[in-house]
């Protein structure tokens, strides 16, 4: 308290709040001398900003768990997105932000919207990285999430994105997150002659040029590749029918004993001779055996009407990059319409109930993060 801006020798010290936190000061005061505090919607964004300028960790604590628990789960999206979120990442509260991000990441096209024009282009950096970082959004396609990034860059309030050695750090910061490799060819052409600012035209094309090489390999092949393994190989939940699918199993549905399976649904493209997509599901089956832990991973064709030849390539990942891959390829036919999918390591089989007991490196903030991807046999 007594640094360079105070006199210790006054007898009266005068504090100096924000207008929004005098009147929860006592309230703050309390905690620090009798350990309580009545927590409401109201009170606890104040008494946060007074925990963390006064370095009261429990305090902090205690703000937080109330906000991700009783507060955030009721706001409406714009007060999320313009209080919580703006003063989380401000004030770095990563269980806040993540809370705030899970929100955002359903409704992002909102965000990301002509009516949030204003919001989006006005946040700040760490925010939009934050936001990008985040594998769980719900967006149609990728390049739509390109586009944003390309109007928050050359919004025309904030020229000082565009200065030399300041988009140089934000493109650093913010290219790596983009997942280009899940754009078409046409798209990632667009990419390449698009709106980048001139003090950065170069920065992207790296990235641009690895999406290329990706998309040209065969799916054995991405599975090999270290280079193939980080960030902007995952996917995000694309809303359009692709040939990609992500799939988040909680620890609870992994543990449970009442579930003998477990099945997620998803739809892909068909191939080129077919109008309707395909269905799929993924299937985790346990043993009906009472102590036996073993647990198969089934990749089914569900609906299937006539021959599938596919590559498939079966990822395991956290939210940074990918942990684990195993690619194969499958004639998935009506008397044979499903397919065992085993993961290695060092060569030997890795049994997946291995792959998902606790702890495990595999089981990310008590999620499992797969992710799948298809490609016809031509």
């Amino acid at each position: 308290m007594f640094a360079d801006q105070w006199d210790g020798h006054k007898k009266v010290v005068h504090l100096m709040e924000e207008p929004g936190c005098t009147e929860d000061f006592s309230s703050f005061l309390r905690f620090l001398y009798c350990n309580h505090v009545i927590l409401h919607p109201q009170n606890t964004l104040p008494i946060l900003v007074l925990a963390d300028k006064y370095n009261v960790p429990s305090l902090k604590k205690v703000c937080q768990d109330y906000a991700i628990h009783r507060i955030l789960p009721h706001l409406s999206l714009k007060e999320l997105y313009t209080e919580w979120f703006s003063y989380a990442t401000r004030a770095y509260h990563p269980p806040i932000i993540r809370a705030c991000i899970s929100s955002i990441g359903h409704q992002f096209e909102t965000v990301i919207g002509e009516e949030w024009q204003s919001e989006w282009e006005s946040a700040d950096a760490e925010q939009i990285e934050h936001i990008l970082r985040h594998n769980s959004l719900i967006v149609s396609n990728e390049f739509i999430v390109w586009k944003a990034v390309l109007r928050w860059l050359n919004s025309p309030s904030h020229p000082e994105r565009r200065e030399p050695i300041t988009v140089a750090k934000l493109m650093n910061n913010l290219l790596p997150l983009i997942r280009f490799p899940f754009m078409s060819g046409e798209e990632l052409a667009e990419v390449e002659e698009g709106e980048m600012p001139e003090t950065a035209r170069s920065l992207h094309l790296p990235f641009v040029n690895l999406a290329y090489k990706y998309q040209a390999q065969p799916l054995a092949r991405r599975a090999q590749a270290v280079e193939f393994s980080g960030c902007q190989f995952l996917v995000r939940l694309y809303s359009d029918v692709r040939w990609t699918a992500r799939i988040i199993l909680s620890r609870h549905d992994l543990d449970s004993r009442t579930r003998p399976e477990i099945s997620s649904s998803f739809m892909t493209r068909a191939s080129a001779i077919q109008n309707d997509g395909w269905k799929w599901s993924l299937k985790i089956i346990g043993s009906n055996y009472g102590g036996d832990e073993t647990k198969r991973v089934i990749l089914v064709a569900e609906e299937i009407d006539q021959a599938r030849s596919v590559e498939y390539l079966f990822t395991i990942c956290d939210e940074s990059k990918v942990l684990r891959s195993v690619a194969g390829r499958k004639n998935f036919t009506k008397s044979r319409d499903s397919t065992e999918l085993s993961l290695k390591h060092k060569g030997a089989e890795l049994p997946f109930h291995e792959v998902i007991r606790d702890p495990s490196l595999f089981v990310d903030a008590n999620e499992l993060h797969i992710q799948l991807m298809l490609k016809p046999i031509e």
